[in-house]
């Protein structure tokens, strides 16, 4: 529009909360107030406040809140940027403000997403015509059938279970493409009796059938990036979680973090290991979903599937001797 929203509307009318919308969508990545917004449209606080609220149910930041953390989302599962950028360009100040809004928003952290591709929260722009379009995606938050599920369009379906290509290839190498460029030969290694009990471990697992992956820190070490161990962490299906308190001889049932992620803490030959499971949606029970972003990396003629170091790289804290210890291999891979 080339001329001032006065000049168009003698009046307030669902014309103006449009046009306060397309305004907010064009700017959703710069700084937004609602004294700017209200100067915009020639509207005192109250008023703008007021009748965005009767119209579209809600709050103006709220409506900006909910359009950047759904952006957010999206954009952490589509590409490899940081969450230390994501939070400044959307609009926080610190990781800290935005890891708490983003878990609030979509019932999980940040570093969560691209761990385990859950169902991430869509918020889209709202279209007024009289009546109130957009919002929330639907079906959401997954009570509905499976069947339902794949009566929707094959882009709708990737949209939520994010298995498109850009996706399923990004951070890391997918059953599809497999790499087994890691060898290493556990007595050439300095921690020998970490890895003699990573080794059984993994061993007995096997012997049972039972599919997992090395996860967390512990992939590091598990590449070969040697460190004194503290615990071992391994991920495993998630409907699998009788079978595996049975195989560690578990009593109590897994602590719930958040959304789509729950573990336990037990031991095997007097080290630490905590058990964990991701996802809680259809298609996440298999060992193509269990084993997306890993390396097969080979120890004594033994085959681990490990997270790779550059899904680690992505999704952890820059502040640490670890994220240093894996950014530094990287360079010099």
């Amino acid at each position: 529009m080339s001329k001032d929203v006065n000049e168009n509307f003698n009046t307030v009318s669902f014309g103006t909360v449009q046009l306060i919308i397309d305004y907010i969508e064009v700017s959703i990545l710069e700084s937004l107030t609602l004294n700017q917004i209200a100067k915009k449209f020639y509207l005192s606080v109250s008023a703008l406040n007021n009748l965005f609220k009767i119209v579209c149910g809600m709050s103006i930041m709220e409506y900006v809140r909910n359009r950047r953390l759904s952006l957010a989302g999206k954009e952490l599962l589509i590409s490899n940027i940081h969450i230390i950028e994501l939070a400044f360009k959307y609009g926080y100040e610190t990781p800290e403000a935005f890891t708490k809004a983003f878990t609030r928003f979509h019932g999980f952290p940040p570093s969560f997403v691209r761990r385990a591709y859950p169902k991430i929260k869509t918020f889209n722009p709202l279209y007024i015509k009289i009546e109130r379009f957009g919002g929330w995606e639907e079906p959401y938050p997954g009570n509905e059938s499976l069947e339902t599920k794949l009566n929707t369009s094959e882009q709708e379906f990737n949209s939520l279970y994010c298995y498109d290509e850009t996706t399923k290839n990004k951070g890391g190498i997918t059953m599809e493409k497999e790499r087994r460029g890691y060898r290493l030969r556990a007595s050439d290694m300095e921690y020998k009796d970490d890895w003699r009990i990573l080794l059984l471990l993994a061993q007995s697992l096997k012997q049972k059938g039972i599919s997992f992956k090395v996860d967390g820190k512990t992939s590091i070490f598990a590449h070969g990036l040697e460190f004194k161990l503290d615990k071992i962490g391994l991920t495993f299906k998630w409907k699998e979680e009788q079978l595996i308190k049975d195989f560690f001889h578990h009593k109590g049932n897994a602590v719930n973090s958040f959304t789509g992620f729950k573990y336990f803490d037990t031991a095997f030959e007097g080290m630490k290991v905590r058990c964990m499971f991701y996802g809680d949606c259809p298609g996440d029970d298999t060992d193509e979903f269990l084993y997306n972003n890993t390396d097969s990396v080979e120890v004594d003629d033994q085959i681990l599937r490990v997270q790779t170091l550059e899904f680690y790289y992505e999704n952890a804290e820059p502040d640490n001797e670890y994220y240093r210890m894996v950014e530094a291999w990287l360079k010099q891979k």
